[in-house]
């Protein structure tokens, strides 16, 4: 279900997460407990289950999304305040659920994306 990776650079450590929720709704003090106790400052999410006029938002983290056009799906990235992040649009595709963010590491832009491919949609074809 999750994932984490922790940098091993000379500097601060970076912890990141990426986690298939099944839907968001009803998991906010899950998600937060997670995220303290494992001290996570970048979680990636697919499956959010978001429509556009629903609003979800956790303390101390800023959060990006793209929605699913029809019900379910939708990809999100959290990014815990203090990391210097900008959303980056993600044009032209057509089978893949995305968002994507640049972050400011160690002086250094990095790209971070999540992606998700839904099972009823193929790369192939």
């Amino acid at each position: 279900m999750v994932a984490l990776r922790r940098r091993t650079e000379r500097c601060k450590p970076l912890r990141l997460a990426c986690w298939n929720l099944d839907g968001v709704r009803g998991k906010k003090l899950e998600m937060e407990h997670f995220l303290s106790q494992h001290g996570v400052e970048i979680c990636l999410l697919s499956e959010t289950f978001l429509n556009s006029w629903q609003a979800f938002r956790l303390d101390n983290y800023v959060w990006f999304r793209t929605d699913r056009p029809t019900t379910g799906g939708g990809t999100d990235i959290l990014v815990r305040r203090g990391i210097f992040q900008q959303s980056v649009p993600i044009l032209g595709l057509t089978h893949l659920e995305a968002t994507a963010i640049q972050v400011t590491l160690a002086g250094k832009p990095v790209l971070i994306l999540a992606a998700y491919l839904p099972p009823s949609r193929s790369l192939i074809g």
